[in-house]
């Protein structure tokens, strides 16, 4: 199936669970048979294995079809240059449709592995999936933002471009970034109410 014909699968997807008790190579195996079993889109995120994009790569190069997303990514460890260029990477060598969710990620993660700050979470959400957008549709970065900038950058491969961006949301002012910048929204446990803002 091509990228552009609408899909006929089951309309549900796949989440990679990369387990720490758990052999981390058995993840390309569950993708193997996602694609087997005609699931319409695989998500691989990252903990503490691999690095996203490697096993994005592996994955395309092991399956027949599935389309990928990667992440929820998180905006504060991950900047929107290397998210689009990684993301353009797998496009690139592997021919296979990529897109990519951004999220805020956990105080763990974020603090104590990667030793970054999660103050303003919010506006670095929202600053980085405006830019991360702009990449991801091939323009230059413009620089401008309180906590994430990037200025004069433009992907040197294919933009992956179309419905390329989806935002993991926590709450409202997530909601409202996806609802400005991103093709897709996936809610993590909220409240009706939240849902319904």
């Amino acid at each position: 199936m091509s990228e552009d014909e609408e899909s006929t699968g089951s309309g549900l997807s796949v989440s990679l669970g990369l387990w720490q008790d758990r052999p981390a190579r058995e993840a390309l195996a569950t993708a193997r048979l996602a694609d087997e079993l005609g699931y319409d889109e695989l998500w691989l995120g990252e903990m503490a294995t691999y690095d996203v994009f490697a096993p994005a790569t592996a994955v395309a190069g092991g399956t027949e079809r599935i389309p990928l997303t990667v992440g929820p990514l998180a905006v504060t460890v991950r900047d929107p240059a290397t998210i689009a260029m990684g993301a353009a990477s797998v496009r690139a060598l592997t021919g296979r449709r990529v897109t990519v969710a951004l999220g805020t990620s956990s105080t763990v993660v974020v603090e104590e592995w990667h030793g970054r700050s999660r103050a303003r979470a919010g506006v670095a959400f929202a600053e980085s999936a405006r830019q991360t957008r702009e990449l991801l549709d091939g323009a230059r970065s413009d620089g401008h933002g309180s906590m994430v900038r990037s200025r004069g950058y433009r992907l040197r491969l294919p933009a992956p471009g179309g419905s390329g961006l989806t935002v993991a949301a926590f709450g409202p002012a997530a909601i409202r970034t996806a609802a400005r910048y991103a093709d897709r929204l996936v809610l993590n446990p909220v409240s009706v109410e939240t849902a319904g803002s």
